[in-house]
């Protein structure tokens, strides 16, 4: 074996090409780990039967991990016996060899199984997590030391979900500084692992991540919020001067990545801490990021220690992307990825400095690709500059033979240690087993004998254009979703998606935002007609059905893509009156008016196909069709709620099945039904087509509900107009030729089912802004959450972290970016919620009240009631039965799921509701039995978005198909099947049709 610091780190790369240095490098590391060969992690990972079966079975390998993943929360022998059952026993699911007599036994022994269970998963845990805290990391990391590897120490936990866990995690920082600093000055020294090539490096390394010091990190909320870390920083950052360690901010989520870059440097000009960040190859902008950071560093006059890894939330960050409809932030093909990584490492390089005092940056290579790892140190070779310039980190538990090899040949090696009890761990647990097993592993590859040396060491090829473009359409392309019919001559001749949020991360957006509400001029509110002017816009819009009934419903789809462009003109202008006019914070605002787009945008694809006519069946001689026409005026009663989104739905739906509507909007919000009204005249809607008519709902309503000439009434709103609307639309006058078609939305008693198995992270922060959302003010808002457990005690810890979640949302002015919850609509919503928590004094007990910052209502021109938590409910409670529309939410008990499933379906709404378990047999049990129009699993009850979750009830919640669904449009047509003849003298061309031409023959 080579020598410490041998080898062909220290050849003259002067003439050589960057590849032949690499593969040079690559060979004498891959060499050197010939003699640490014994599994490229621990060897008990790799010859363990479970883990080994799960790199060749992807089926076994997912089911195994989201057990991994439950684990934590299974209290009892019983729990962990049906979760093995359920998911490591699944149906399609092919066990090792071996293991699934074992598990046939454990079931007969439940204990056993625990026990053998829970060995298993601790035994992996151990290789990845220190200890629950620095003390008991303590004795490893001075094994490490001597053995010549240093290391960055990072804190586990749970989500920080209030003010009270930042607090903890703060203090657990301070004494994670405390105690590593204090604990290793007595280590002995090591020039390796103690200096680079311009001076000291910091023996004690801490990672931080900014989630874990603030409770709600809200990239549209950036100033406010770097103000409020910077104060959480203060101790930390002052202690690590003091202490001499260096703080490495770790990277997460995509959308923080600027709000991270930015606190780091506004954190490392105000105190001199050793300081470090890290940097994620798989994003694209990374480059962008570096550069950056580098200009920065110059500015600044600062010295940084850059961690460069590939990243992380890979498939989060795919699936957050598409969700919402933006662009990848992530490469989608890892060689990418990896080439990628190695142009930054060449950039990071070239910044580093080469004497004591300069600033610049410090390359940390973050990886487990001896690749990778290699073409660093080639570029390091090729700019001239020594070993030590470099370190190489990587994580605990992983390619411990790369680590040996590196510090054989005189590199500077640090691992990535984290420490935390085994139940927060678990979601890091479970990425680093996902990253391990993965098909385009590094180590994987490795491992398994199937890759030469030339492969392992091979630069990235890039991937053909074409199968960048496959990826890129299959992740986003329209066609994909297939949402809805596509048409050429409608719109872009694309299938619909959805409109996508706005994304407050990327400044542009978040400034030109706020621009779009300071600069909202104040708008009069049109004027309230009479019952009269209501009767004579009925005449009106009567007699402009028949042109615009005859009108191709191509020409009237378009007009609504014409409309539907207009607001996306003016989006932030139109989200900015929501804010002013129904008190909307900014992204339930946002989404408002993206919702108005959706409906325009999806009804105009969907009524293409709607007045096509459908031949139905292929019999010779008979030809039958269906067909539909409109219905005549329509009446849209619309809700002030969603003032836009739910006015511009039933509006839009209406015209474009080819009837004329009046639009009779909430008396709260007539100015937004003014803005859609006047963008779908402006986009070519005939004015006498489409009528607005403002006013009260006892007169205006009642009057346009009861006309005799009016064929349907689309309302979305309270129960007790819808059941009034029921009676009226029953009634037939004289002279009066059809029925009234009526459809209507009402409301919700919505529950949230927190089961045993839940995610506790995800449990509370779900349940928490499907409940105060938009001030609980949305029908689908949860008003019950349904917690399971044979004891009040079970649900202690949900309740106590639901109470500290909820009182770190800011009750304020919604034209802000901080603000949570916003006002409620008018005085006499507040009166009635009011009245409500009133009652629940007396049944429950309020476990907590929110405030009201003083004066805010006064500026703010609204009534505001703060969030309020009632526990200790019973179902017959009357703040557990009636619908309250505000930010109040009761805590209700059950012993078992179908207890829970009991207690949600009791309700005589049947609307929303939601479930959040890690127990397969519960979900589906939820499936089968949970009675409502919309059932979400694993995540909150509100947000539908049109086309992928059609919303409606059943129940007492209303009446009709789902709006933002395929069959919501039949609603508004009448259909015809016609019925041809075509027998002529026992004469059919469709004997032709169907047999061919050669049956002619036979005549």
């Amino acid at each position: 074996m080579k020598q410490q610091g041998e080898g062909a780190l220290h050849v003259d790369a002067a003439g050589l090409s960057l590849e032949a240095v690499a593969t040079a490098i690559g060979r004498e590391m891959l060499d050197h780990m010939q003699a640490h060969q014994q599994g490229m992690m621990a060897a008990s990972f790799w010859s363990d039967k479970m883990m080994d079966w799960a790199t060749k079975d992807p089926a076994f390998k997912t089911q195994l991990f989201r057990f991994v993943d439950v684990f934590p929360v299974l209290g009892t022998p019983e729990a962990v016996r049906q979760h093995v059952d359920e998911y490591l026993r699944a149906p399609g699911v092919r066990m090792p060899p071996g293991l699934s007599a074992g598990l046939k036994a454990g079931a007969l022994l439940p204990g056993t199984l625990t026990r053998t269970i829970t060995g298993q998963i601790e035994q992996m845990a151990r290789m990845f997590i220190a200890g629950e805290d620095a003390a008991a990391a303590l004795p490893y990391l001075r094994k490490r030391w001597d053995e010549g590897v240093a290391f960055s120490l990072d804190l586990l936990g749970e989500a920080c979900v209030s003010d009270v866990e930042a607090a903890v995690y703060q203090q657990r920082y301070l004494a994670l500084i405390e105690t590593l600093s204090e604990a290793s000055r007595d280590w002995p020294g090591n020039t390796l692992l103690e200096r680079d090539h311009r001076g000291p490096v910091p023996r004690v390394n801490v990672s931080l991540k900014i989630s874990s010091l603030h409770p709600r990190i809200d990239p549209a909320d950036h100033d406010r919020t770097i103000a409020q870390l910077l104060d959480r920083l203060e101790p930390i950052l002052e202690r690590a001067v003091e202490r001499g360690v260096l703080i490495n901010f770790d990277m997460e989520q995509h959308a923080l990545k600027d709000l991270t870059l930015d606190l780091f440097m506004a954190a490392a000009e105000r105190w001199p801490f050793h300081a470090g960040v890290v940097l994620q190859a798989y994003l694209r902008s990374a480059e962008s990021d570096a550069k950056r950071l580098i200009e920065w560093t110059r500015k600044a006059e600062r010295l940084v220690t850059v961690r460069l890894v590939k990243g992380a939330y890979w498939d989060y960050e795919l699936a957050h992307a598409q969700q919402h409809g933006w662009p990848m932030p992530v490469w989608t093909d890892k060689r990418q990825t990896d080439a990628c990584f190695e142009r930054m490492t060449q950039r990071l390089i070239d910044a580093t400095p080469r004497e004591a005092g300069a600033p610049g940056t410090l390359l940390a290579v973050g990886s487990h690709n001896v690749r990778s790892v290699v073409a660093a140190l080639a570029q390091l070779r090729k700019a001239g500059l020594p070993t030590e310039a470099v370190e190489l980190q990587m994580l605990r538990g992983m390619a411990d033979p790369i680590k040996a090899a590196a510090h054989e040949m005189g590199l500077r090696v640090r691992e990535y240690v984290p420490i935390g009890e085994l139940v927060p761990g678990m979601a890091y647990l479970v990425r680093r087993l996902l990253e391990n097993t993965s098909n385009q592993s590094w180590l994987l590859g490795q491992a398994s004998g199937k890759m030469n040396v030339e492969q392992l060491l091979a630069a990235p090829a890039p991937p053909e254009p074409d199968e960048v473009a496959i990826n890129e359409t299959t992740l986003n392309g329209a066609s994909v979703h297939a949402l809805s019919p596509r048409d050429d001559a409608v719109g872009d001749g694309e299938a619909f998606t959805n409109e996508p949020p706005r994304d407050f991360s990327v400044a542009a957006k978040r400034e030109a935002f706020a621009r779009a509400i300071a600069d909202l001029d104040d708008i009069a509110p049109p004027a309230e007609v009479s019952a009269e002017e209501a009767t004579a816009a009925v005449g009106v819009v009567r007699s402009a059905f028949d042109a615009w009934a005859d009108r191709p419903v191509r020409e009237r789809a378009n007009l609504l893509i014409k409309a539907a462009d207009l607001m996306r003109r003016d989006r932030d202008a139109l989200s900015a009156l929501v804010i002013r006019e129904s008190g909307k914070p900014w992204r339930s605002a946002d989404a408002d008016v993206c919702e108005a787009i959706d409906f325009l945008e999806y009804y105009a694809r969907q009524a293409v196909g709607l007045f096509d006519q459908r031949r139905l069946g292929r019999y010779i001689a008979e030809h039958n069709h269906v067909f539909h026409r409109p219905r005549g005026v329509a009446v849209v009663i619309s809700p002030w709620n969603f003032p836009l989104a739910i006015c511009t739905g039933m509006t839009s739906a209406s015209l474009v099945t080819g009837n004329t509507a009046i639009v009779k909007p909430a008396e709260q919000t007539p100015r937004l039904a003014r803005a859609m009204v006047d963008r779908l005249h402006a986009a070519g809607v005939p004015e006498d087509v489409v009528q607005l008519m403002p006013g009260r709902g006892e007169t205006v309503g009642a009057t346009l509900a009861d006309d005799p000439r009016v064929a349907l009434i689309a309302f979305t709103g309270s129960r007790q107009v819808g059941v009034e609307l029921m009676r009226v639309a029953a009634k037939v006058t004289p002279g009066q030729h059809h029925t009234k078609r009526l459809i209507c939305e009402m409301g919700g008693k919505n529950a949230i089912i927190v089961d045993a198995s839940a995610d506790p992270d995800l449990a509370v922060l779900e349940v928490r802004d499907a409940a105060f959302g938009y001030s609980g003010q949305k029908c689908s808002a949860c008003s019950r959450v349904i917690v399971v457990g044979g004891r009040p005690s079970d649900g202690e810890r949900f309740v106590e972290r639901l109470i500290e979640s909820t009182r770190a949302l800011v009750v304020g002015d919604p034209r802000e970016p901080s603000t949570d919850v916003g006002p409620v609509i008018d005085d006499e919503a507040a009166e009635k919620i009011n009245a409500y928590i009133d009652i629940g004094k007396q049944e429950a007990r309020l476990a907590y009240a929110g405030d009201v910052p003083v004066g805010l209502a006064a500026k703010v021109g609204k009534p505001f009631v703060a969030p309020h938590i009632f526990t200790e409910v019973q179902p017959e409670h009357r703040i557990a039965r009636e619908e309250i529309f505000g930010p109040v939410l009761t805590v209700l008990q059950a012993k078992d799921i179908d207890e829970a499933i009991e207690i949600a379906n009791a309700s005589e709404y049947k609307l929303t509701g939601a479930i959040i378990s890690r127990t397969p047999s519960h979900l589906a049990k939820a499936r089968h039995r949970f009675a409502v129009g919309n059932l979400y699993l694993n995540r909150g009850s509100t947000g539908s978005l049109v086309g992928r979750q059609p919303f409606g009830g059943f129940g007492l919640s209303g009446v009709g198909e789902k709006a933002g669904g395929d069959a919501y449009l039949r609603q508004f047509v009448n259909s015809t099947v016609c019925t041809e003849n075509a027998l002529r003298s026992g004469f059919s061309p469709d004997v032709f049709d169907l047999l061919g031409e050669g049956e002619s023959q036979h005549r």
